[in-house]
């Protein structure tokens, strides 16, 4: 699997007044400063276009977009609106009411959103940071559980905790992640 950083100018100080210096726990339990809170970004209108443009670039022609988590979701609705391609939206928890995806609440276990595609649609994942990778692997198997595949990545910020992630991301069969910058160059 190839990480590719696309070093976008201007990315870096963007990130950067996203960072938050208080301390937290990660999903595993482990403190430390400098947390990164992507969503900030919402809250700047020129800087999140700017996003949105940066990785609309990195999507392969001909796929539908996906986030792996809600925390991606307003990325991946604004990159869908700006390719003009199908989104699709993966949840943490299955949804147990109403409808999920393509009306059918029990395709991909309550986890889907979004308009049935046909299977063997090709689906670029998107999300705001990669971390531990945990978040797209899960996504993918959900994605696979009805049919669509997903071989590629874009994200904003790839850590260097990321890096830890890389066999187990190409062993899943993903061939490449693209990030508009990584955490050693900031």
């Amino acid at each position: 699997m190839r990480v590719r950083t696309v070093g976008a100018p201007g990315v870096a100080d963007i990130i950067l007044r996203c960072v938050c210096h208080a301390e937290v726990s990660d999903r595993e339990g482990h403190r430390g400063r400098g947390f990164t809170n992507l969503k900030r970004l919402l809250g700047y209108p020129q800087d999140f276009a700017y996003i949105v443009d940066e990785l609309a670039a990195t999507v392969p022609t001909g796929h539908a977009v996906a986030g792996g988590d809600e925390g991606s979701w307003a990325l991946v609705g604004a990159v869908a609106l700006r390719l003009q391609v199908p989104a699709l939206l993966v949840r943490r928890a299955p949804k147990t009411y109403f409808v999920s995806y393509g009306d059918d609440p029990q395709a991909a276990g309550g986890r889907l959103a979004g308009e049935r595609l046909p299977q063997a649609t090709p689906v670029h994942l998107l999300d705001d940071l990669v971390y531990s990778g945990q978040t797209l692997l899960s996504a993918k198997q959900v994605l696979q559980s009805v049919g669509l595949t997903t071989r590629s990545v874009s994200t904003i910020l790839w850590t260097i905790r990321a890096d830890a992630a890389i066999g187990e991301l190409s062993d899943a069969g993903f061939d490449s992640v693209t990030c508009l910058v990584s955490q050693a160059q900031i």
